[in-house]
């Protein structure tokens, strides 16, 4: 299982909501798991959890996202060193002496939260354990001294490095550093330093900059079937013609929708890979050449964008709405979210609010519902191409 994104794993949780009760129907056991981003939060977390019935443990996983708020992730934006962050930044671009920032945004907090949510003990004691399914349980981020996508890994062998894809595999016991590291978007938030293993210790920053969905970390870690959880569609369901000049705003979201486009070329890889015939010596077609499949998305790549517009327009817009939640109010203006749903996807990685966490599960499960409705080769599973999304 792996999966990708901002902070938007509330529709991962969504996905998998759907999901669990069908694999738990089939036996299916899930035995490795791989995130990036904020589903690197999301994969330390069922790993913690791996003890219980899959079901159970996403159940936790969705009242985790709908329980989140600004201030469990990140300092105010009107306390002190936020403001003290903001003047050297001005002073920084005047080229006056001072301090250089590290981020836009101080994630100080979100330390102490993922400790509070996860049990990262319990992860050794998951893999160790022969009654739990769990195999390995693998976080990705990207190094600032190499530039590479590093595969924290806890359990299984650790794969040779993928210099195509430039990949390196690390063996590691995860803890709070290496979740924070995956989730930390260049710019937004600040880089993280990470310790263990101390042979790689050095600063390491968002793991969705480089490798949004993990498959062939996942694929190289021994998984014999694949599910993908992925933010955008590579199909947009409205003409959002660009009349008038973008801004920089629009400039960083489309940035982001590239990594979409790296997503559905990686499923359409896979499916490629599987529709070639795997022959032996004998010309007979070797047995487990193909990688069966579960892929959800969003129907339209920009729909997370416009339930982040409405949500925005419905519930903090207006002047009171700063009074009752200051921060993802304030953001909301920063960013211009109701401008267009691509300001809102930008908005949307930074939306830690409950009205736009239960829209997102909601999402994910309307998603996910429709590929179970769809045909499959070996329902719920797919070897062949996913219909366009």
């Amino acid at each position: 299982m792996l999966a990708g994104g901002g902070a938007r794993g509330a529709y991962e949780m969504g996905v998998l909501s759907m999901l669990a009760p069908v694999l738990e129907d089939q036996g299916e056991r899930v035995e490795i798991i791989v995130g990036t981003s904020a589903g690197g939060i999301n994969a330390a977390y069922l790993a913690a959890n791996a003890h219980l019935p899959l079901g159970e443990a996403v159940a936790g996983g969705v009242e985790v996202w709908r329980g989140l708020s600004y201030r469990d992730a990140m300092r105010s934006l009107l306390s002190p060193a936020s403001l003290s962050r903001l003047v050297r930044f001005f002073a920084t671009c005047l080229g006056l002496p001072v301090r250089g920032v590290a981020s836009l945004l101080d994630t100080g907090p979100l330390r102490k939260t993922l400790n509070r949510l996860i049990e990262f003990e319990r992860i050794a004691d998951n893999v160790a354990d022969q009654a739990s399914p769990l195999r390995s349980v693998s976080v990705v981020a990207t190094s600032y001294e190499t530039g590479r996508s590093i595969v924290f890994h806890h359990g299984g062998d650790t794969p040779p490095a993928d210099e195509e894809r430039a990949i390196d595999y690390v063996a590691a016991h995860l803890n709070d550093a290496h979740v924070r590291a995956s989730a930390a978007i260049p710019v937004v938030f600040p880089a993280v330093e990470v310790t263990e293993p101390s042979s790689w210790r050095g600063w390491y920053g968002d793991g969705g900059a480089r490798l949004n969905a993990p498959l062939n970390p996942a694929l190289a870690l021994g998984a014999e079937r694949v599910i993908v959880i992925g933010l955008n569609s590579s199909v947009a369901l409205e003409d959002l013609s660009v009349t008038t000049r973008p801004d920089l705003f629009d400039g960083a979201s489309s940035l982001l929708s590239v990594l979409a486009d790296q997503l559905t070329a990686d499923v359409a890889r896979l499916t490629a890979i599987n529709e070639v015939e795997h022959d032996d010596e004998s010309g007979h077609e070797r047995a487990g050449s193909k990688i069966p499949y579960i892929f959800v998305v969003p129907s339209d790549r920009l729909k997370i964008g416009r339930i982040a517009v409405d949500v925005y327009q419905r519930h903090l817009k207006s002047v009171r709405a700063i009074l009752r939640a200051p921060n993802v109010a304030l953001l909301g203006r920063i960013t211009d979210a109701a401008r267009n749903p691509r300001h809102g996807e930008l908005y949307s990685y930074l939306f830690l609010a409950r009205e736009f966490m239960d829209e997102l599960i909601e999402l994910g499960r309307i998603d996910a519902q429709r590929w179970l409705d769809s045909e499959h080769d070996e329902w719920p599973w797919r070897v062949g191409r996913p219909t366009e999304a």
